[in-house]
C-alpha cells in the first residue's frame, strides 16, 4: 500500500569518495538525517531527509545496518543529494521488522555511512469489520462498518479500500476518539471498482501514513438466486351441458 518504486542508486562518485580519504568523514561527521515520524508501524510511511551531503553523491538506506531500506525521491529524481547536498525522500517500514528501535542509516556511493537516526516501531492497530460476509445488494446499499483501535487520541484517520489488484483513498476523514477508536461507514460508489462480487480489505492509516492498521477485511458475496419458480394453479373446470353419445 502507497510504495512507489526506489530509483537506481548513482554510482558514479565511488572513486572519487575513496580517494578522498579524509574529505568522506569530514561529510560523515557534518550531514544529517532526520525522519518525519519518530514512531511508525510496519508498512508505515515515512519521509526521510539527509542534509550536509556531497552534491551528486549516490545514496542508498538501511536498517539496522544489514536491511536495504527501499526508498523514493520526492522529486522522482535519482537516488542521490541534489545540488546543495540535500536528499528528501519517502520510504516505507517493511513487514517482519519488529517492534522497537531501528536505526536507520544513509549510506554513501564510497559505502561510508553518512548519517543516521532512529524510529521506534510500534504495534498497528487493530480492526474490526461489521460483516465478514455480505451479500452483494446489502453491500450497495448499506456498506459495512469499520472500526479500529490504537490511533492517537484525536488523530485525523484516513480510510483506504483494496482488491487485490488496486487501492484507492476513500472520504472523508474521521478522528479517532479519546479511547483511540475510529470508525467508518464504507459504502462503494455504483459501478466502481469495488462495487462488484470480490474480497476486499479496509485499512486506516494516520494523516502523515507512518501509523498504518492491519487490514479489516470482507467477502462480497453473490445474491441468492430464487430457491424456484411458484407452481402455477390451473384455473377451475366449467363444466359444459350437452347431449351423450353412446356408441355400439
Amino acid at each position: 500500500m502507497l510504495r512507489r518504486s526506489a530509483a537506481l542508486l548513482a554510482t558514479t562518485l565511488v572513486v572519487a569518495s575513496v580517494a578522498l580519504g579524509s574529505a568522506v568523514s569530514a561529510q560523515a561527521a557534518s550531514a544529517t538525517l532526520t525522519s518525519s515520524s519518530s514512531t511508525v508501524t510496519e508498512e508505515g510511511l515515512l519521509t526521510l531527509t539527509a542534509d550536509g551531503l556531497t552534491p551528486g553523491d549516490g545514496l542508498t538506506f538501511v536498517l539496522d545496518g544489514a536491511t536495504p531500506l527501499p526508498t523514493a525521491p520526492l522529486d522522482g529524481g535519482a537516488e542521490s543529494a541534489d545540488a546543495n547536498g540535500t536528499y528528501v525522500g519517502e520510504a516505507s517500514i517493511p513487514l517482519g521488522l519488529g517492534l522497537g528501535v531501528h536505526t536507520v542509516e544513509v549510506t554513501g556511493a564510497g559505502g561510508s555511512a553518512l548519517a543516521s537516526t532512529t524510529v521506534t516501531v510500534v504495534p498497528r492497530p487493530t480492526s474490526s469489520v461489521s460483516s465478514p460476509s455480505i451479500s452483494l445488494s446489502d453491500y450497495l446499499a448499506g456498506g459495512v462498518s469499520v472500526s479500529f483501535t490504537g490511533f492517537a487520541p484525536g488523530a485525523s484517520v484516513s480510510l483506504f479500500v483494496f482488491n487485490a489488484a488496486t487501492g484507492d483513498l476513500v472520504g472523508p476523514d474521521a478522528v479517532a476518539g479519546p479511547d483511540g477508536v475510529v470508525s467508518f461507514v464504507y459504502i462503494p460508489q455504483p459501478d466502481s471498482t469495488y462495487a462488484v462480487v470480490d474480497r476486499y480489505a479496509l485499512i486506516a492509516a494516520a494523516s502523515d501514513l507512518s501509523i498504518v492498521s492491519e487490514p479489516a477485511s470482507f467477502e462480497v458475496t453473490a445474491d441468492a438466486a430464487p430457491s424456484g419458480i411458484a407452481p402455477v394453479t390451473a384455473p377451475a373446470a366449467t363444466p359444459v351441458k350437452r347431449a351423450a353419445t353412446f356408441t355400439g
